[in-house]
């Protein structure tokens, strides 16, 4: 893993552009490197800090060239040498996929060349010839990559930390909002004006004028008809190619385990794959309702791994606080980041690479949020408008806090306000508490919002389960959770693999009707293909989630610390509505996410 870098007809010098390079070394510790190069008559720096998992030898550093392209590259492609047959070119220098990517688009070109990719990636390729800049992001946005374009500069950095201060004058207040929605900032925004992140699956041309953005690849629409025995015998061919391919290093691979289903999917495969004992990590945590490891430890005895873990407790929260804001460097809510920096530390004194379980919930249909939204949904469909009004009013003046947070979508009945009450961590028609309808409007051009508004999402709707697991997919799974581990991980030079997002178990799985993914139940495919594996026992028990108890934190130990962070807030915020959530949460009630998206604002 690495980080990639590049500024374009700027008045930075060379020097200044290496510090701000080296900003990211923790992605690549082991070497740094920035090289000039003539773009329409400017200068173009192209930057990489190079963490060596393929070919370790400095002949594989980075920026690399040929006589059309040069290419700085962060990511795996884990297929390369299968590539290499491909080529008519064969004078290779290195064992690296770098110099794979670099001859597959010279001789198929960009779009063609990445249909053969399998991997995570960013990628700026320089044509010397035809002078254009190409970026390009991963089919899932595995791999971060931002960009700018102000007053004739362009600039792009693996994290906002490598573009420099005076391109990061404002802030974005429809990012804020955003952020205080979700916990994260969605679609191509960044918490600074201007400043976009690549959407995945897309990759932008520059030729030194304008930005032109365009897709390349897309989730499947039609739907295979195909019984669910085949289904599963399918979807395990996959998922075992896919961990087989993310074996590829040159350097150890070891394993998250958590104990769930996908971790646990993954590294009993894993452990299948390899000649030798594998490595498997866990975060556990001091109290015990939030507590896993133990299922972690049993399912590492059965698979025979070498097993490490980690118990997470509240001063390391307040020990993080800082590193976290300084490696995600923009507002980020989702708090299981903390013990994912925890588990990335612990996890990089024994290996460089580490498969993760993500995608599981997503694409096998895992979360019971879709489940509520969906049956809530149907049977509220069935009372009258007359009759859901009038228990919105009462239970908008009720002393029940369940009762209070449906009176909304009792009087504006859709999936998407029902979806809101368990995805957002302030609703949309809360906003309006927190923000003034004024800053609402000039953000997003009105002041009534809905989930899709912030969200910047277009809703299908024709198939609620599979609908909103592709919301998730687009959103959640690329601003979120592949954020924080990305963020957590390379904070060590730590490298995540995600086998169950290899784009060819993603395209089968969104094929497959909702029906056939839940024929007995949810993530039922997943579940079949791993009680093969090991004993039903180590696994079935209610699904808990990555969470951390911050609400009880946040009546102890963090309470004069958000209190503290609520009163410095600026006036774009109404902070008599948070003190009062603030006191609300001291009595029982449960504001942690809105607490924890304040304590996280910069």
């Amino acid at each position: 893993m690495c980080s990639i870098l590049g500024y374009y007809n700027t008045n930075l010098s060379y020097e200044h552009i290496v510090k701000q390079n080296f900003l990211m070394s923790h992605r690549g510790p082991d070497n740094s490197t920035v090289k000039e190069y003539r773009f329409n008559e400017k200068k173009l720096f192209l930057g990489h800090n190079r963490l060596s998992i393929q070919d370790l030898a400095t002949h594989a550093n980075q920026p690399m060239e040929n006589n059309r392209y040069v290419i700085v590259f962060n990511g795996e492609v884990y297929n390369h040498f299968e590539i290499r047959k491909k080529l008519n070119f064969k004078k290779f220098k290195t064992t690296s996929d770098t110099e794979t990517l670099l001859w597959a688009f010279t001789e198929f070109g960009i779009k063609n060349a990445l249909e053969y990719f399998i991997g995570m990636f960013s990628i700026a390729l320089f044509d010397k010839i035809e002078q254009k800049l190409f970026l390009i992001r991963d089919r899932v946005g595995i791999k971060p990559v931002y960009w700018t374009f102000q007053n004739d500069e362009f600039a792009f950095s693996s994290e906002l930390k490598g573009i420099s201060s005076h391109l990061k004058q404002n802030k974005s207040n429809k990012a804020l909002i955003q952020f205080m929605s979700f916990g994260y900032i969605p679609s191509e925004n960044s918490y600074y004006k201007d400043i976009y992140k690549l959407k995945s699956a897309h990759y932008l041309v520059f030729d030194g004028n304008s930005v032109n953005i365009k897709r390349y690849w897309n989730l499947p629409n039609t739907k295979l008809d195909i019984p669910y025995e085949e289904a599963v015998e399918e979807t395990e061919r996959l998922i075992r190619s896919s961990v087989k391919y993310r074996l590829l290093s040159d350097v150890e691979v070891g394993s998250f385990l958590s104990g769930g289903i996908d971790s646990s999917l993954v590294s009993v495969i894993m452990q299948q794959e390899s000649n030798q004992k594998i490595k498997t990590f866990s975060i556990g945590f001091e109290d015990k309702k939030y507590d896993e490891s133990i299922y972690a430890k049993e399912v590492a005895n059965y698979i025979h791994s070498e097993h490490f873990e980690y118990k997470f407790k509240v001063s390391d929260v307040i020990n993080l606080i800082d590193k976290l804001k300084y490696h995600f460097d923009e507002p980020f809510g989702d708090a299981s980041s903390l013990p994912m920096m925890i588990l990335s530390e612990m996890t990089k004194k024994h290996v460089t690479v580490a498969l993760s379980g993500d995608g599981g919930d997503e694409l096998f249909l895992g979360y019971e949020r879709y489940f509520f939204a969906q049956n809530y949904h149907n049977k509220l469909s069935k009372i009258s408008q007359l009759v859901r009004t009038l228990f919105s009013n009462i239970g908008k003046y009720s002393p029940y806090d369940k009762l209070q947070k449906m009176s909304y979508p009792l009087k504006h009945l859709n999936v998407q306000n029902i979806y809101a009450l368990l995805y957002c961590s302030t609703k949309p028609w809360e906003l309006s508490n927190l923000f003034d309808s004024g800053f609402l409007e000039d953000s997003f051009g009105k002041s009534e919002l809905n989930l899709l508004d912030i969200m910047d999402y277009q809703f299908d709707g024709k198939d609620i389960i599979d609908s909103l697991s592709r919301l998730d997919f687009n959103r959640y799974l690329s601003d979120d959770i592949l954020t924080k581990v990305d963020r957590s991980t390379m904070a060590y030079g730590l490298e995540a693999r995600v086998p169950i997002l290899d784009h060819r178990v993603i395209e089968f799985a969104y094929s497959l009707p909702s029906h056939i993914r839940l024929q007995h139940g949810s993530k039922s495919i997943l579940k079949e293909i791993l009680y093969k594996q090991i004993p039903r026992r180590l696994i079935e028990r209610p699904k808990r989630g990555f969470s951390v108890p911050l609400k009880y934190w946040f009546r102890n130990e963090l309470k004069d610390i958000v209190y503290s962070k609520i009163e410095n807030l600026d006036d774009r915020f109404n902070k008599k509505y948070l003190i009062k959530i603030f006191n609300e949460h001291q009595k029982g009630k449960n504001f942690e996410y809105v607490l924890w998206n304040i304590m996280s604002l910069r």
